[in-house]
This record gives structure tokens, sequence and C-alpha cells, in this order.
């Protein structure tokens, strides 16, 4: 499932940034994209539910920000080897959102290039803080 979104409230705006919400939890992506429509920039939020897709959007739409759950459906695809692909285009900022407590499989991601990582639960607010951060670099 792909959808996009135009986030902050200033209307006729053409959008500057782009985030693409890759998780295979509607509910966790809902939020997420929640979050970024709440962000005071302009910007189009993408989403995919697995690793596939989100390589898809990710070539045709470049992003400037990834949020990545590592723990996707389907082998060939897993969050890990969506990291080491997407970090492989420096223009696409990649940070990891999971609730796996594996701190080799963070490791390994940020050793990739990955900038960052957010543990899941998390709060929303800190949350929205970071996307501030993460799309101003």
């Amino acid at each position: 499932m792909t959808e996009l979104a135009l986030c902050g409230s200033r209307v006729g705006v053409v959008a500057q940034r782009s985030i693409l919400i890759v998780d295979d939890e509607p509910a966790v992506r809902s939020l997420l994209r929640e979050i970024a429509e709440g962000l005071s920039i302009a910007c189009q939020v993408y989403e995919a539910a697995d690793g596939q897709s989100a390589l898809e959007i990710a070539r045709s739409r470049h992003p400037d920000l990834v949020l990545l759950d590592i723990v996707l459906p389907g082998a060939s695809t897993s969050g890990v080897l969506v990291c080491q692909e997407l970090c492989r285009d420096s223009r696409t900022k990649v940070v990891i959102v999971s609730g796996s407590a594996n701190k080799t499989i963070l490791r390994t991601c940020l050793s990739m290039g990955a900038a960052d990582w957010v543990t899941k639960p998390f709060v929303p607010r800190d949350l929205r803080s970071k996307l501030m951060t993460w799309l101003a670099d």
C-alpha cells in the first residue's frame, strides 16, 4: 500500500521535503503519518508495508528521510537489506524505527549508514522534534 499526504498546515506551498514510512503494522504507519503531517514544514509522506514496496518508492521518489522498521515480512527484503540498499543513496537519510531489542542488528544498520534509530514504543512529541532535526540537516 502506498499513500501520499501533504504535511504541514500551509496550503498552496510546494512540498520541499519527503518522508517514506516503512512498517508492516498499519497502526504504526498511521501514527507516524499523523506525526509527520503535524510538522510545521511542508513535506510529502509516502508509505510502504514491506521492503519491496519501500525500495520501489525510494527509487522513484528519492525521499529525504526514511523511517524504517527493521522487522519486515519477506526474507528477500528484510529491514536490514532494505537499510543497506537505501543507504547507498547519499541523498536519503535512513532512521530505524523498531521495537527490536537486538542491538547487533541496530549497530549493523548504523554501520551501513543509517543516521539514527528510535525504539518503539516512542513518545510522539519527541519523535516530532527529531523529525524536524533530521529534515533540517
